[in-house]
């Protein structure tokens, strides 16, 4: 493990979880560039540690935290209260997977590991995070030119499946969800404190996530019981593919995300918007209707786009095979 010095007091010490790849590399490399900041990026791997290390830069700190490994996440804050007394002005939780699809195709396992990732390592980290976020927030009141530092902040990459249901993403949805819940009260309980807690909803974007939809399809398809085959039948497992290609092809560019979070981070009151949702013009309106329309109408609507992907079940009775019998 390398061993720092303490931070440049001049900085704001902003940390960034999930920092593989994705947003997170994206927000990290971002701020490096911008300056005024000391980036800490919290990695799942050893490898991508060595990525951000092998940048000497003192402005740059990565370690390698498993958010879903209290150890690691004590670990984390050990590390920043010994090196940043000043305490952290930011924290970006955007560490999350996808597991699981359909929930005849999910198990039990996944709906635990992804509620671990995108729920749990939420609490994790921010709970070790609060006591140097409010180090930070004091210093406001109590230092000679505080007045002049930024409001601290609590930031979370959310999703837009945390305000709507979407067939074959319920794991996830269901995660994002209750991440959107505990950020809503933290909102209120935080603000006596002044940290503001903002939340990004992105739509789908070309990240590896999207990248590896497939091939999570494909996992959990050979997993399945054989029931399940018969009732979905063989070309919904054909046409999965052709969904995952669409959805890659339809995905936007993940730089807008990445955008929306650093405006988020370095605007001086870009954290004050409860919800950036990032997507193309309909995402929006789309949400709002599914939001507001009567469950009877959502629900026609998203059957119809079962029907019309090919993800409805073609014979969900097995009728099929008892009149072969």
């Amino acid at each position: 493990m390398t061993h720092y010095a303490l931070t440049n007091t001049d900085f704001l010490v902003a940390i960034i979880t999930g920092a593989d790849s994705g947003f997170g590399k994206e927000i990290v490399e971002d701020l490096y560039q911008r300056g005024g900041y000391t980036v800490y990026a919290t990695c799942l791997t050893n490898e991508a540690v060595q990525m951000y290390l092998a940048k000497e830069s003192t402005r740059l700190r990565a370690i390698q935290v498993d958010v879903t490994k209290q150890d690691d996440v004590n670990r984390l804050r050990a590390q920043i209260e010994a090196e940043c007394p000043q305490g952290v002005y930011c924290v970006v939780n955007n560490a999350g997977i996808n597991a699981g699809g359909l929930f005849d195709l999910t198990s039990e396992g996944a709906f635990e590991r992804v509620m671990d990732v995108n729920y749990m390592g939420i609490i994790r980290i921010t709970k070790a995070m609060l006591p140097s976020l409010r180090t930070f927030a004091k210093s406001r009141h109590t230092l000679p030119k505080g007045q002049n530092l930024p409001r601290a902040r609590l930031i979370s990459v959310t999703s837009v499946a945390g305000r709507t249901n979407v067939p074959g993403l319920g794991p996830y949805s269901a995660s994002k969800h209750a991440a959107e819940s505990i950020l809503d009260t933290l909102r209120v309980e935080l603000a006596p404190w002044e940290i503001d807690v903002s939340m990004i909803e992105p739509f789908f974007a070309k990240t590896p996530i999207v990248t590896n939809s497939f091939a999570m399809f494909e996992q959990n398809w050979k997993q399945a019981d054989e029931h399940v085959h018969q009732m979905y039948g063989q070309q919904f497992a054909e046409g999965a593919r052709k969904r995952s290609q669409l959805l890659y092809e339809k995905a936007m560019p993940s730089a807008w995300v990445v955008q929306a979070a650093v405006n988020a981070i370095h605007k001086k009151n870009g954290a004050q918007t409860p919800r950036i949702l990032v997507g193309f013009w309909y995402v929006r309106f789309l949400v709002w209707f599914l939001e507001r329309a009567p469950e009877w109408m959502s629900d026609a609507l998203l059957r119809a786009g079962m029907r019309r992907s090919g993800s409805w079940a073609v014979d969900p009775f097995l009728l099929k095979d008892a009149k072969r019998d």
